[in-house]
Formats: C-alpha cells, structure tokens, sequence
C-alpha cells in the first residue's frame, strides 16, 4: 500500500480554529500550574506575591473610577468658565515717526500703517468690562483702534478701551453688554506647583475658523509648572515688566494672548500672555500667565481711583563697600543698606530700619541698588514684597506692602 503524502493539505477554518483550541486550552493548563508551582496568582484586585515578595494590584474599576472623577473635574471646570472667555480682534492704525530727512520730504514726519491684531479676554464684570494684554489691544500706539469682541454664544460687540499699562502689559476693556457671563477670581497666592492648570484662549483667531469669527475657544490642559517667574521684554518699543508670573505647560500660543488660566474650581488664577519658544514657531511648553492677584490689584484701583497711581515705599538705599559689609559682620557679597526710613511711611510700617542690609527680594539676591530697582519695576501699589533683611547678625524676612504716592 502507497503511504498517502499530506503536505499541502489545508484545514477548513471551522476545524483550524478546534485545533488552535485544544492547544491553547494545554498551554493555559500547563502555565497555570507552573504559575501555581512559583507562589504567583493572578487575581482581579488582590496581590501578587513572588518568592515572598507582594505587589499590590489596583482594581481596574477602581482606576476608571479616579480617572473618570477626575476628567469630570476639568471638564466641569472648563464648562463653569468658558462662556466668560471671549475672542479679541483688532483692527488700528500704527504711527511710525521718520528720522530720515529725505524720507521727511515726501511722508512728513510721521506715517500710519494700517495693522489687526488678535488675542482673547476675560469678562469680569457682567455688565462688559473684560480684561486682556495690553499687547493685545496697544497695537495703535499714538494711532487709533477698533476693538471687536465676541463671545463663545456668537454675540459679537463693539469694545471701548478703558485704561491699558503697558509696562504692566493688562488692558481693560468695555462693552455695552448686560447680564454677561463671568469669571471667579481665585487667590494666585494659593496656587502651589504641581496643580492641574486649564488655558482657554482664541489661538490663530480666525485661521482655524476659516476666516470667520468663531465663537469657541480652545482648551489645552497641564500644569503649574513654576511660580514668581520675573522677566523684562521689549517689543514694539515698550518695555514690559513681568513679575511672580505662573509658568505652565498647558499649550498657549498666538492668540491666547489675554485668556484664562484656570484651576480645578473653574476660578481665574491667571491671566495667559507670553511663552518661551527658543527661537522656534510655537509653545514648547513653558507659557505664562500673570497672577490673578495682580490682576485684581489692578482692577480694584481702576474701579477705586481711576488709575493704579505710582508706587511708593519710603525706603532709602545705597551701595556697600567691603569695610561696611566687615563692619556689620556680613560675609555675603549681596545685598544693599538702608540709608533712611521716612516717618510713617510704607516701609517704617513693615519694621525697617537704618543700617538694615536687604539681601533678597521675593527671594532672588540683589548685589546692588541696580538689581534692587529693576525688582520693583512694573510694581503696583498694594503689592506686597518679600524682602530679607540682615539685622544684627541675623537674617528674616519681612513684608513691604507699597503705597500709592501723593
């Protein structure tokens, strides 16, 4: 008898799924007990030991559980502020000044350019008044500029400019609205790194709405990454001082300018307005946002006194030599001298005194009166300072809390 060759035979799909089967169903039989054999279970929501070692397992419920809690967090957040988180275009004249004479002959001394701009805002008030970057709405210097605002619900207005600080770079703004939606202010003093951060923001404008005025913001989520960030731009010829900034990781970028840095209660805890790109396009995720407190600082003495007035602490300094520095006892190479205390003054209310030497400010170490000035740069009055002092051989911190100068 012809022995019968089987290669090339193939299995119907029916028996080749039995036969997958059977050998799976072994396996299983043979891993299961060597598994046994070891000391290791696998059970949903208990432990896994081995060689006398247990591992905690967290039940997969559990998990969706937290995470579904927390998503409805920020979800719920997001819901509670975006209404008030409006979109800002502008529209203005730039007037540049000629210092070429030739060019003098022909234009004048000065010429406008027409220019638009882009950002968003933040509605405090319900009755319109909505806060952004100067550098939203200050792109007509000593020109002229329409400012039109629209909301998350279409409703589109025409703004008034109220009052803008540039070197402080916060605009407030008005429109003819009522019962508008609205923002909570939150405590920045309260912010702690580490916490979930929300932005919401207009980003490109109307590039990603194809060329319509879209009412709906963008929503990027992150972190507070780091707290009092201090740094100095010039752009456009204005000098902008930012100070105890947040600095966050949530995706902001062009056009998130003036928008809303949230926390997990849906609460304003600062204001988005620059990023960190290392030269290249877009957010590499180091943004940042001024402080709510800030913010509210500055509203305040708008509302109050129409303006935030010039800051003032009657503190008199001057540099150290090394003989005075040796005097004192002060091995440090930092720090500066209170040369007066005015009576009754800022500064006589915190507890300085003649002979203190100030050796930091909000915690960053000043060497000379130069550093010492450009700390306070941009300040406004009812700012409260940190600042350290060296008394007698011993370092504290104090606080100054600025006034307005009469």
């Amino acid at each position: 008898m012809k022995r019968m060759r089987i290669t090339g035979l193939r299995m119907t799909d029916t028996s080749h799924r039995f036969v997958r089967g059977i050998c799976a169903a072994v396996f299983l039989l043979i891993l299961t007990a060597g598994l046994s054999r070891l000391g290791i279970h696998s059970k949903t929501g208990a432990s896994a030991s081995f060689a006398g070692i247990v591992y905690a397992q967290t039940s997969p419920d559990k998990e969706s559980r937290m995470l579904n809690e927390y998503e409805r967090a920020v979800i719920e957040a997001t819901i509670k502020a975006l209404p008030a988180v409006v979109s800002i275009q502008t529209y203005g004249t730039r007037i540049y000044e000629i210092r070429d004479p030739f060019l003098r002959m022909f234009y004048g001394d000065r010429v406008g350019q027409r220019v638009s701009g882009m950002g968003s805002g933040v509605i405090i008030d319900p009755d319109g008044i909505i806060i952004t970057n100067d550098h939203v709405i200050g792109l007509a210097q000593g020109g002229s500029v329409v400012i039109q605002v629209t909301l998350p619900d279409g409703r589109t207005f025409d703004a008034r400019l109220m009052k803008t600080f540039p070197g402080q770079d916060i605009a407030i703004i008005k429109v003819d609205g009522k019962n508008l939606p609205t923002i909570e202010f939150a405590s920045s003093a309260n912010v702690v790194q580490g916490q979930t951060a929300i932005a919401i923001g207009n980003p490109f404008g109307k590039v990603l709405t194809s060329g319509f005025s879209g009412g709906e913001s963008t929503v990027t989520r992150g972190i507070i990454s780091a707290m009092k960030r201090s740094l100095t731009i010039e752009s456009e010829g204005v000098e902008r001082y930012y100070r105890n900034m947040l600095q966050t990781d949530a995706s902001i970028n062009q056009g998130n300018s003036g928008g809303a840095l949230i926390d997990l209660d849906g609460k304003l805890i600062g204001m988005n307005t620059a990023i960190y790109t290392a030269g290249g396009p877009g957010s590499i995720g180091i943004g940042f946002a001024i402080p709510s407190d800030r913010i509210k600082l500055v509203c305040e003495r708008v509302m109050k006194y129409g303006d935030i007035g010039t800051p003032y602490d009657g503190i008199t300094v001057e540099d150290m030599s090394d003989d005075m520095r040796e005097a004192l006892g002060l091995k440090s190479k930092v720090g500066i001298i209170i040369k007066e205390v005015a009576p009754g003054s800022p500064g006589d209310q915190g507890g300085f005194r003649r002979g203190d030497v100030i050796t930091a400010v909000n915690g960053l170490f000043i060497n000379n009166i130069r550093d010492a000035g450009s700390m306070f740069m941009g300040a406004i009055p009812g700012e409260v300072y940190t600042l350290t002092v060296f008394r007698k051989g011993i370092y504290k911190n104090m606080e100054l809390v600025l006034a307005a100068k009469k």
